[in-house]
């Protein structure tokens, strides 16, 4: 769209009139926004607190186990130092245990050196060269750790381990396997908002277990965040995008202080979370209340306004072009509003006022032209007669000056009967066909001025150009003697015909030239002058300077050329006196 269509359409009445009507509804769409905003938020709380509720309920057996494990741990090492050094007392006391607490696999009692000779597993274990037994003695803290194949039992286990003082000095390590064989996640009851996946890992971000595969849980982990980065800070809930926009969920929640976390994974494209999270009905309210606005001012507007002023509009357009008022302009008044009832009034009225008005106008016009014609077609009569009477003076004449000036004045007022017999033959007084004028001119001298039977060239090439009578009236008498000094001073060349070329065209957009050119030799006419010159010259330039043109004389060898090159005048309309 370019600059000057999208104008068009902002620079209407109905653009201006929604466009201020938005900005008065803008506050009020924002507070509305804003608070769809802040209830949208608000229900997007409501339910991470729900989802994290469900996940503290959802590993409630995770905890129960892991804990009772911590809790198993924290027991025996009050009752190990007694057998720690009888390896079958030992035995007998963690198998005895171990029995009656068949959700574990394995208890031992791992030295502060990494020797574990008290064991529920009947042997003696080396742990000093293993790395990670190695950091754990250094820390001396409590631990949870998983082993994919436990070097004991020999299957995927959970491993806590409480540490062990004796007289405030570390001892060693409890240790019990839990096997995930035995953990399962079947605390959530309501199937609409259930968790895809239950996954619990420690603070170093190893997955202690996992409600589907523990094998592939990474693949099912969150991307952009680490399951260490998401120790430490409480209860927390965030989502991410998979790929072709599939949303999921996460929420994360301690379940055993702080050392245990839980995470559930939850589809961010279900019903009840999408019910719960769906932002587009809160913020499309305040919308559709702007857009509801608009379309009621817009119809309101047009059915009103609009049709009425654009009715009103198609009736002045057609006054202007075919200058009637139509027939039909009283049909819909009922419908219109006072002020445009009026309005309309008001133009009929005007209408009415200026058909009457140019009406008489025209027949002053009418009158003006009719009187100036006569007036012009008087002078010419006038001036043909006077050109009669010095025709009848140049018959009783008896010297060659006397009848050479007196054909040269006939001349002239020959050309000026011509302009005035062209205007009052036009249409339009203000302007003249040069064109016209000039063939009738030019015509008259040669008629006039070459005898029958000689032998000159006369080439004529005259255009159709509009000008002023203030100007035509000084190119006539211009061309008169220009034309006259041709036909006195044509000569016979050496080879061929002697020739007059006279041309009038249009230079550019707003300049004409006149050209009078005759061959020069052995002089043809007789003037009957008797060696008077000059004066053709004199008038020459005086009428250049009435016109307004620059003259050039072109005198060569073979030839004689007049070139007069003037602007035309622009044509603007007048202010007329009726």
């Amino acid at each position: 769209m370019t600059l000057r269509k999208f104008r068009d359409k902002v620079d209407t009445l109905a653009f201006r009139v929604v466009f201020f009507l938005s900005l008065a509804l803008l506050p009020i769409g924002l507070i509305a926004v804003n608070q769809s905003r802040v209830v949208t938020q608000e229900a997007q709380n409501r339910l991470e607190l729900s989802l994290i509720a469900w996940t503290d309920l959802a590993a409630t057996q995770e905890r129960e186990l892991i804990q009772g494990a911590v809790g198993a741990a924290e027991a025996l090492s009050a009752v190990l130092p007694a057998v720690r050094d009888d390896p079958e007392a030992c035995f007998d006391l963690l198998s005895d245990y171990l029995r009656k607490t068949p959700r574990f696999s394995l208890i031992g009692f791992p030295d502060a050196k990494g020797q574990m000779t008290c064991s529920s597993a009947g042997r003696a274990f080396d742990f000093s060269s293993n790395p990670v037994f190695k950091r754990m003695l250094e820390e001396q803290e409590p631990f949870l750790i998983v082993r994919s194949n436990g070097r004991v039992s020999g299957e995927s286990v959970i491993v806590v381990l409480h540490p062990y003082f004796k007289d405030d000095v570390f001892d060693g390590y409890v240790v019990i396997s839990i096997p995930h064989t035995g953990v399962e996640s079947d605390n959530v009851t309501d199937t609409n908002l259930a968790p895809l996946e239950i996954v619990t890992f420690n603070t170093e971000g190893e997955v202690l277990t996992s409600s589907l595969d523990l094998e592939t849980v990474e693949d099912r982990l969150p991307h952009d965040r680490s399951l260490k980065a998401l120790t430490g800070s409480g209860s927390i809930a965030f989502r991410e995008f998979e790929d072709n926009d599939h949303k999921r969920i996460y929420t994360v929640t301690p379940i055993l202080e702080n050392r245990v976390y839980a995470l559930s994974i939850w589809d961010g494209t279900s019903e009840i979370i999408e019910a719960a999270t769906f932002y587009g009905p809160a913020s499309l309210f305040p919308l559709l209340m702007w857009l509801a606005s608009l379309v009621v001012a817009y119809m309101s507007l047009n059915g009103l306004v609009l049709s009425h002023i654009k009715r009103l509009r198609k009736q002045m357009g057609l006054f202007a072009k075919e200058r009637r008022v139509p027939d039909d302009a009283q049909s819909s008044r009922p419908a219109m509003a006072r002020e445009l009832r009026e309005m309309e009034d008001d133009f009929i009225y005007m209408a009415q006022s200026l058909l009457q008005d140019e009406a008489s106008m025209e027949e002053a016009v009418r009158e003006k032209n009719i009187l100036l014609k006569e007036v012009h077609h008087r002078v010419k009569n006038n001036l043909q007669l006077i050109s009669s009477i010095m025709n009848m003076h140049m018959r009783k004449a008896k010297s060659s000056e006397t009848k050479s000036v007196l054909r040269r004045l006939q001349d002239r007022i020959l050309g000026l009967s011509a302009v005035h017999r062209n205007l009052y033959q036009t249409d339009n007084l203000n302007h003249i066909n040069a064109g016209n004028m000039l063939s009738d001119v030019v015509g008259q001298m040669i008629s006039v001025g070459v005898a029958p039977g000689t032998d000159i060239k006369i080439t004529r090439d005259i255009a159709d150009i509009t000008l002023y009578p203030d100007q035509a009236v000084p190119l006539a008498l211009l061309t008169s003697e220009a034309v006259t000094n041709a036909l006195k001073y044509v000569g016979t060349p050496t080879k061929g015909r002697p020739t007059i070329d006279i041309t009038f065209a249009k230079i550019g957009e707003a300049e004409a030239l006149l050209r009078v050119v005759n061959s020069k030799g052995a002089i043809l006419l007789d003037t009957d002058e008797d060696g008077q010159t000059g004066l053709g010259s004199k008038l020459i330039r005086s009428f250049s300077i009435q016109l307004g043109a620059q003259i050039t004389i072109e005198d060569a060898e073979t030839e004689y050329a007049v070139n007069a090159t003037f602007k035309i005048a622009d044509f603007s309309h007048e202010a007329l006196d009726y």
